[in-house]
Parts: structure tokens; sequence; C-alpha cells
């Protein structure tokens, strides 16, 4: 006997979308990425029959609206387009077809031979973006499902993953900086930390979104490429897993099931893929539920760990660190610092030592092992970008130790010893210079400047700094003498670097004369650390300790810098 499919109902869906709060509170509008199949179809319905039903609950969004792109790959692509907003307005949702603008605005040509997958990603996501933009969306809904997730799991496998890729996609997860970016720099670097990708379909099956979508009568497109194993990796396991691990020679092409076994026993994931989908959905889904009480313990850890740092670094006791035993919780939170400290791309492999056993397993043994002054360990980097410096500790206060000259280590009274993380030594400016590569600290602002104030645009300019300080300029409030000296073409505005924190300073350079430091102070906005288990007067004590005023800074009432990389999960 065959087991009815049961659509989705409201309660569950409710459920679910309740699994994708990000860190702020729901905006106004919501956009979903509509592919036209029955994925995006099905939640487009579901995202707009919750929201219509429930415009008297608070704190939800208001509407959906539907952004569709055409790649312009296919022959029936733009056929594709137009179905897809016939079926948006039937829904009565706002619809928007986006086309991939290829040779133009920073997209590479129009892919036509090879993998086109990793460029039509690309290119999907950066489009995407815009199109948030211009219906004021700060969060993306995609209609990625259980079965996605299962692919996700054994592709992020094939590829030499660990079991943290293994976990698959998060329900909810920060766009962060360059993700669907070609090249770099450019408003997404840090408007993406402000934006957000949902996935409420997580936990449900791909025929659940079938029967829901053929219950409520809707249309919706089906792309052949999908099924065409021969095409990409997804498609192959996709394949292979309906035909309940059989294989076809057009399967083979990309998929070679005994390397999978292999790297699956390498991982000791419990995932038996003669089992068939049933079983390595479940597997994949305890993954991703221990995946969650990990960052879960590990948003515990830090959230009580209030000390105060210059902002930029994280600052650590021994004793904090010997509390933590268990070595997936140890290896999760060098990664949260690794991400946090670093100078590559928020969200970005490279932010987090590309994930390499061998540099992470050097940092936890280093910071779990012994006391490291007794031990001779120096200062050290290990990839991600960050140096970890051995420091003694006393309340809210650290200090660096050199050995005197008969070597011993003199400890203060009530002192402990502990680590900071921080911002790794880059080359000399002359070195750089010297191999051709441009310095990231040392950034020419003028023209940025001067190109919003000539279009009548006072609106704050906002540049991304070493991808870690994100420096605003009230251009409505520019002192007009300053204005004036940088329309002068031997007159320019940097930032440049300062401290051996490399924080960003703003400076006056003119030919003739001496320097002007316009602004040198540098903070960390509060809601760096929102972590969910903090209680009002325990988010007081982070602002106390976190947000101390240093000395000798200067301060221009129109210029603010600010630390901007999240300590939290998400």
């Amino acid at each position: 006997m065959t087991l009815l499919v049961r659509p989705i109902s409201r309660d569950e869906f409710i459920r679910a979308f309740r699994l994708c709060k990000p860190l702020v509170p729901w905006p106004e509008t919501i956009a979903i990425g509509n592919s036209g199949g029955p994925d995006s179809t099905g939640l487009l319905f579901l995202l707009h029959r919750y929201f219509s039903e429930n415009l008297h609950v608070s704190n939800l969004p208001r509407r959906v609206v539907s952004l569709h792109v055409d790649h312009g790959l296919q022959v029936a692509s733009g056929d594709m387009a137009k179905r897809c907003t016939n079926n948006a307005k039937s829904m009565g949702v706002e619809h928007h077809v986006l086309k991939v603008p290829w040779s133009k605005d920073g997209f590479p040509k129009l892919p036509t031979e090879g993998p086109l997958e990793h460029s039509a990603r690309l290119a999907r996501y950066r489009v995407l973006f815009d199109g948030m933009t211009q219906v004021n969306a700060s969060i993306l809904a995609l209609g990625h499902h259980a079965d996605d997730q299962v692919e996700t799991s054994l592709m992020r496998i094939m590829k030499g993953s660990t079991q943290d890729g293994a976990a698959g996609m998060k329900h909810c997860r920060r766009w962060g900086m360059n993700f669907g970016y070609f090249g770099a720099g450019g408003p997404m670097d840090y408007e993406g930390m402000r934006r957000w990708i949902i996935r409420p379909l997580l936990t449900f099956p791909k025929d659940r979104l079938l029967a829901t979508c053929e219950e409520n009568k809707l249309s919706y497109v089906t792309d052949e490429t999908n099924f065409q194993p021969e095409l990409t990796l997804r498609n192959a396991l996709r394949q292979w897993l309906a035909n309940d691990g059989k294989q076809s020679e057009s399967d083979k092409h990309l998929l070679n099931v005994s390397i999978l076994r292999n790297k699956l026993a390498a991982l000791d994931i419990d995932i038996d893929p003669s089992g068939g989908v049933g079983q390595i959905r479940s597997a994949v889904n305890a993954l991703t539920l221990q995946a969650d009480d990990i960052d879960h313990e590990v948003d515990f850890m830090l959230s009580r760990n209030a000390l105060r740092s210059p902002p930029g670094t994280y600052l650590i006791t021994h004793r904090s660190l010997a509390s933590i035993e268990n070595p997936k919780v140890q290896r999760a939170i060098i990664l949260r610092i690794l991400r946090y400290a670093s100078f590559h791309p928020w969200g970005s492999l490279a932010a987090q030592v590309n994930r390499r056993t061998n540099s992470l397993s050097q940092i936890v043994n280093k910071l779990w092992g012994g006391n490291p002054f007794e031990e001779q360990i120096r200062p050290f980097c290990a990839g991600g970008g960050v140096s970890w410096t051995p420091v003694a500790i006393s309340g809210d206060k650290f200090r660096f130790i050199d050995r005197g000259s008969n070597g011993n280590i003199n400890f203060r009274n009530s002192e402990t010893f502990g680590w900071l993380a921080s911002r790794q030594n880059p080359p000399s400016h002359e070195t750089m210079s010297g191999h051709g590569f441009t310095n990231p600290l040392r950034v020419d602002i003028t023209s940025r400047i001067l190109s919003k104030l000539d279009s009548g645009d006072t609106a704050s300019l906002e540049v991304l700094y070493d991808n870690r300080f994100i420096v605003t300029m009230n251009l409505a409030s520019i002192p007009p003498e300053i204005e004036k000296s940088i329309r002068n073409p031997d007159n320019r505005i940097w930032l440049l670097s300062q401290t051996r924190w490399f924080w960003p300073k703003v400076v006056l350079k003119s030919q003739n004369q001496d320097d002007v430091i316009l602004h040198s102070a540098a903070q960390s906005p509060k809601n760096l650390v929102l972590f969910h288990n903090l209680s009002p007067s325990e988010v007081d004590q982070w602002k106390q300790i976190y947000w101390r005023p240093y000395e000798k800074e200067i301060v221009a009432p129109w210029i603010e810098v600010d630390f901007m990389r999240p300590l939290t999960t998400m």
C-alpha cells in the first residue's frame, strides 16, 4: 500500500519559519529567489499565505517579493521567466525578472562551454543581491529542502570537507562579504554583513513540496538540466540517490562512489550510501543538529568571556579555555575567533584557515597546552591572517611579557596567563610595492568623497577597510575647509593603519605640508555580541567592558570608525 504524501501544513511551516530568525528583527519585506520550479514556487506560496493570514501579528514581515534571475544560458530561459512571472502574478505577489548583465558591471563574458555552474551561481547571487537592494529587502529566502541538504552534504564530502561542512546548510546565515561577487571591493563587502539568507524548507523532503504544489494547484516549471547527471556533481548525486545507489555510465563521469565511501569512512561519519536517501537524510540531519548544539555551546562560552581588548582583537584566559574539554567545541571556538579577527572576507574559508586540520590542531595544541611562558611558546600564526600572542591578564587588563636577561618570567600578583588573537602583521609597504602588490592598509578615498559631493549626494559615505572596519563619513557635515582642500589635486584623504592592531586613521595628505590626522578613534559596535543567551544586565556588562574609550584619540564629529566583524554564530 502506497502512503499518501502530505502537503506542508500551516503549523508545520510556522515552526520551520521560526528556525530562520536572524539576530535582528524581521524586516517589513522578504525577497525570495524564485526559479519557477516546485521548490521556490511552494515556498513563495507558503510565505505569502503565512504573512497574509497573520497581518495582526507583530514582528513579522508584511510582504514577500519574488525575484527571478534570467541567466540567458538556455534557449528556454525567456519562456521560463514568463511562466515564473505569471505564477507569481496569480498569487498576487510582486515579481521582478532580473537579467544577468554578462560582460558588464564586473561580470565575466557569457559562458558558452565547459562547466557553467560556478559562474552561473556567482552571477545569480550577485543579481539577487542587487534585486534585494531594488525592493528594499534585507533577507533572501531560498527553497532548498531536505533532499538538497543531503546532496549538499555529500558534495562537500566529495570535495574534501570535514564534518563541519558535512552538516550542510543552515536555516539562517549572514550573507557575508564577497558572496556572489566577481572581483573584490564594492558595496557587497559591507552591505552583505547587514543581509541574511534563510532556508525555511530544510526540514521538508522534496515530495512534501510537490504535494503542496498539487494540493494548492500551483503551476511550476521544470528545468530539465537538473536531471542530466553528466553536467554537475549535484545532478550525478541526485540521480544516484533517486536510483537507490545504482549508477549508469553517465553518473560515473562525475561521481565515483568508491571515493565517496572512502571519504565517509575517513571522516567517521555514520552514513551508508546503500541505505537509500531516507537513511542518508537522517544521518545528515543528525550532523546538522550536532553542529547547531556546538554553535550554541560556543556562543555560551564566548558570551561569558567579557574581557576588554582593543577593537579587532579577542582576549581569553587559559582558565576559560581549560574548562572546554570537547575537541569539537575547541575546534569550533578557534574557528569562530579566527573568523572574527581575520582580515580575509568574513564568511570565507580563508578567514578560517580553510578549515585545514593541521593548522587547527596546531592552534588547539598550543592554546590548550600548558603555560606558554614556561614552555617558551612565542607568538605564532597558523593561517587565516590571525596572530596568537601569549599575554598576562589581570582583571580587565593585559600586558605583553618579555623575558628578562636571565630568561625568567615574572608574573605579578593576581595575574594569570591567556591568549590574544589579533590581525597578522602584514608585509611592509616597501615589500608589497616591490612585488607589485597594492597595500590594502593604504587607501586613497578622495575620489569617492568628491564623486558623492559633486553628484549632490550628501548621504553618508561608507568605506570598508581591511575587511574589518567600516569608515562612515557624514558628507553633509564635512568641514568647508576640508572640502576646499581636497579639491586641490595635490591634497588627498587617505585611510592608513595605526597602532599594532592596524586600526584605520583618516589622514589629510598635502604635497608640501605635514600630514594632518583628521580622525583616529576606533570602536566596536554593540551589536557584534548580541548572543541569544545574554540577559539585559549581561549585555550592559559587555558594553561597559568592551567599549571602554582609549586615550589620545582624535575624533572628527563627521567621521566614525567601527569594527564590523561579529563574534556570534551568524
